[in-house]
């Protein structure tokens, strides 16, 4: 009998030994298992090849990266679902590394892509999907790796793996079955799994119900600083203290008041026609081309350094206001691929409160003027974020700012102060911000005074652990002249720069103190500048980037070049193709005035007139230039403008 037992042990145990066998020789003679490491993402999964040649993909598939585990096998299936209870499972078809990250693909035209990387100070797995319309999203099953556990935080759940807590930007769904899915939605189609962090100090969102965070309040300081800083204009004005910042800034006021005739009558002939002035009032004083020599010397400056500290990788780099717009509009891209690199291994303990303001800023403007920039720049926003505030603090109703926790940079507070509002206002769910970035101004403002004046910094007082306040350092302070750019940064009689690269003309912009500059192509190789002033008077602006052509028209008539422009009594205009500047000279009919360029050689061109020289007339009106007259159109009678507004690009 034992006989009978020892023989069927045997037998079964032959049996089960041919059977792995079999499994084994079936899986590694017809299959293909893989393991790949993306940084900290592991992937691993099988394929085989079909009848027909072609790589059949195996189950089960893993792919994870900090404690967390998404996983795809016949018993768990990606669902697509077509409504809040109606999903159904779909197959997967391929799937392959794909750049720096692993994609999958499934039925139904969905597709899956799995990323990790460090960003700034925080570790990121972000999970992307395709997903058709007939689906409103899609949920991918996960689980946690046996070294991690799941933590409960008020209503996050967190997972722990390591030393790092990490968090979901979007919750998960868990399904009556228990399955833990991960939720990708159509309407947000990107999730990110990150470290997390608590939150510490100031509660952005608490500032909201402050005074000083409304808008309208904001705004109401403005104006009674705008009211002291135009008094203080004044008695400079009449004391004879006059110089090219102080015509900037009164002439800017005057006009955002409506009194700007007033303001030409009063600032000094000489003055508007002195050689010390700059490209920073040639917008309302003329002589375009003289002034516009320094300008070209002191850009070409700035490129180079921009350049060089983007090759030392220095974060100074970020403080350049509006800096994608501004490298787009010099013909600068070429820079992108080493700035992409550069923000992707961004060290973010380097990084000042400006410098985050800076990054924020171009997160802000990548998706319109660079969109390849978009995702490197927006992956630092949190980052950024805690940055910010971790160098704000809150005295009652009041907030200040400071890098060093020592001392308050007043410039640098208000430029930070309009990056938070802007943040605050177009970045959907960040809304608080607009409320930190209100109140930061105008709790500065309140120091301003009758004289709307400013110190240049401000001592913190109190101790590391509680900040009391501050006190202003009276070594260095800031006149009217110089607060009003910055409180004032968005009166568009301050001379600017208008970037085009946002209407799709990358490399066009204008400096001009118009209220309105825009752009237009009614036809392929036509551009059309509609600008806005007040009805009789005069500005003048420079645009950059023109290409060559062979009309321009102006009040809908045809005008021709000439270096004495300036001196009419009527609009015109002088082109250098070397450089591609247009300077033109506007004098307004209407609020809104056209200027129509048509491109290119006149032969390509339907009713194409002669082509615009540098040596005939500058109108078309025989009155004006002693040329053929062009349109039959007298211009109006007038005298030129005499303004100025401040300089710096915004």
């Amino acid at each position: 009998m034992m006989r009978h037992v020892a023989r069927r042990m045997l037998t079964l145990s032959a049996l089960y030994i041919c059977i792995i066998f079999g499994i084994f020789f079936v899986q590694f003679t017809n299959g293909r298992a893989f393991s790949l490491s993306l940084g900290p993402m592991l992937v691993s999964g099988s394929s085989s090849v079909g009848e027909d040649g072609a790589e059949v993909p195996g189950l089960p598939l893993h792919v994870g990266a900090n404690g967390l585990d998404l996983f795809f096998d016949q018993q768990n299936r990606l669902l697509a679902w077509t409504g809040d209870k109606n999903s159904v499972s779909l197959d997967v078809t391929g799937f392959g590394r794909r750049d720096s990250g692993f994609e999958v693909r499934f039925t139904g035209g969905v597709s899956v892509y799995f990323q990790a990387d460090r960003r700034g100070d925080t570790d990121v797995f972000a999970v992307s999907a395709v997903i058709p319309q007939k689906y409103i999203r899609v949920t991918i099953p996960y689980r946690i790796s046996r070294s991690a556990r799941l933590e409960k935080k008020d209503s996050l759940v967190l997972v722990s793996a390591g030393k790092s807590k990490y968090s979901f930007s979007q919750a998960q769904v868990f399904l009556p079955s228990g399955t833990q899915r991960l939720a990708v939605n159509r309407a947000a189609p990107v999730v990110y799994y990150q470290t997390w962090r608590p939150a510490k100090g100031l509660v952005i969102e608490d500032l909201a119900g402050l005074p000083g965070a409304s808008a309208t309040v904001l705004q109401g300081a403005r104006e009674k600083f705008a009211a002291n800083a135009l008094a203080s204009f004044r008695g400079a004005v009449n004391a004879g203290a006059f110089d090219e910042e102080l015509a900037v800034a009164y002439a800017a006021e005057m006009g955002r008041v409506g009194m700007y005739r007033a303001a030409l009558d009063a600032i000094p002939s000489a003055f508007a026609s002195s050689a010390s002035r700059t490209w920073k009032s040639s917008s309302f004083f003329n002589h375009l081309e003289k002034t516009w020599a320094p300008f070209t010397a002191d850009e070409r400056s700035e490129r180079s350094r921009l350049s060089r500290l983007l090759g030392e990788r220095d974060p100074l780099f970020f403080e350049f206001p509006s800096i994608l717009p501004y490298l787009v509009d010099r013909g600068s891209t070429v820079l992108f691929e080493d700035l992409a690199k550069f923000t992707a291994a961004l060290d973010m303990t380097r990084v000042t409160p400006l410098q985050a303001a800076g990054i924020l800023e171009a997160a802000m403007d990548a998706p319109l003027v660079a969109p390849s920039l978009s995702e490197p720049f927006s992956a630092l926003a949190e980052s950024c974020e805690r940055k910010l505030k971790a160098s704000l603090w809150r005295v009652q109703d009041s907030l200040y700012l400071s890098g060093d926790g020592a001392s308050v940079d007043t410039a640098e507070t208000f430029r930070v102060a309009a990056v938070l509002s802007r943040y605050g206002r177009e970045v959907p769910g960040k809304k608080a911000w607009e409320s930190a970035g209100n109140l930061l101004a105008a709790t500065l403002l309140d120091f301003a005074g009758a004289r709307a004046e400013l110190p240049a910094r401000f001592a913190v007082t109190g101790t590391a652990e509680e900040k009391t306040g501050v006190v202003a350092k009276t070594e260095r302070m800031l006149m009217a002249k110089e607060v009003y750019p910055l409180v004032m940064a968005s009166n568009t009689w301050l001379p600017h720069a208008v970037s085009f690269a946002k209407a799709g003309e990358g490399g066009l912009w204008a400096w001009t103190s118009a209220q309105s500059v825009s752009v237009s192509r009614p036809e392929p190789k036509t551009l059309r500048f509609v600008t806005r002033f007040p009805v009789g008077e005069t500005h003048y602006m420079v645009i950059r980037g023109v290409k060559p052509f062979s009309r321009i028209q102006i009040y809908g008539m045809d005008f021709r070049t000439d270096p004495r422009f300036e001196s009419y009594n009527s609009s015109g205009y002088r082109y250098s193709e070397e450089t591609e500047t247009l300077y033109l000279k506007m004098r307004h009919k209407s609020e809104y005035e056209e200027v129509t360029l048509y491109l290119g050689a006149p032969e390509t061109l339907p009713n194409a007139a002669s082509p615009a020289t540098e040596t005939s007339g500058s109108s078309a009106d025989p009155a004006v230039s002693g040329q053929n007259p062009g349109a039959g159109q007298n211009p109006p009678p007038g005298q030129n403008s005499a303004a100025a507004a401040q300089a710096g690009v915004q």
